[in-house]
């Protein structure tokens, strides 16, 4: 299973439809909100659209699970759990909802943290990124073998950094 997850596009379609249309081959598409696109676009894509926190945000849902492959992920935009000051509270709703991965944006910036035997992974920001990375998104691969976070630049579609976890 293979998915496509981005965050804060804020308008910025022209780039989001150059990622949409380079990872063709995603089983899923998950916007973590602030896209501020239209609905209708949104759904065109079949994108799962978490609602962010930006005034003109079309996203569906606060939150959204899935499971996948035996694994639980956690869709969210951040804002609701403070993520600007720390995760923490993002563990705790981790937690709750027994999840093994959690993805947020909200943030900017693309990180990546374990807490106990869980991952909580920021895939960046489609616009204007905040740190060193240029804008952008993450492909997440998982298989009976490995859970795969792949960062790549949303500009030009390059792997900016890897990161497997044996299953």
């Amino acid at each position: 299973m293979k998915m496509l997850i981005f965050s804060d596009v804020h308008r910025n379609k022209k780039v989001l439809v150059n990622v949409i249309e380079n990872n063709d081959q995603v089983d899923y598409m998950v916007s973590l909100g602030d896209t501020e696109l239209k609905s209708a676009f949104l759904e065109k894509h079949d994108i799962i659209a978490i609602r962010g926190n930006a005034p003109f945000d079309a996203g569906f849902t606060d939150e959204h699970v899935m499971h996948i492959e035996g694994k639980r992920l956690l869709f969210t935009h951040g804002h609701r759990f403070r993520v600007q000051q720390g995760i923490e509270r993002l563990y705790y709703r981790v937690q709750e909802v027994e999840a093994h991965l959690a993805f947020y944006g909200h943030t900017h910036v693309a990180s990546f943290d374990k807490v106990e035997e869980r991952y909580l992974v920021n895939p960046g920001a489609i616009h204007k990124p905040r740190g060193t990375l240029p804008p952008t998104y993450l492909i997440l691969t998982i298989n009976k073998d490995a859970v795969i976070f792949s960062w790549h630049d949303a500009e030009n579609q390059a792997l900016i950094k890897e990161i497997r976890i044996d299953n």
